[in-house]
């Protein structure tokens, strides 16, 4: 099925790269949220959460423009092709 949107390689790339670079932030935000006060935490709370809706927004266009699901081990790494 023709979807009658026009994509380059070069676009899917770019949305890996993304997504790792917003993959390390979240990792980072973990590691931030179990060694930091609750009330330190909340102050970055609607950060984390902006980076973990964009995290899932690039993860349905990936998965769109490529036409396959993401698997779970995916989803948790990063794209190892697209390392800087």
């Amino acid at each position: 099925m023709d979807s009658g949107i026009k994509y380059s390689e070069k676009d899917l790339y770019s949305l890996k790269v993304k997504y790792n670079e917003l993959l390390e932030r979240n990792k980072k935000a973990e590691v931030f949220f179990k060694t930091n006060s609750v009330s330190e935490c909340i102050k970055y709370l609607d950060l984390f959460n902006d980076v973990t809706r964009q995290l899932s927004g690039i993860i349905f266009f990936i998965e769109f423009l490529s036409g396959e699901e993401l698997s779970y081990e995916q989803k948790i790494n990063e794209f190892n092709e697209v390392r800087e």
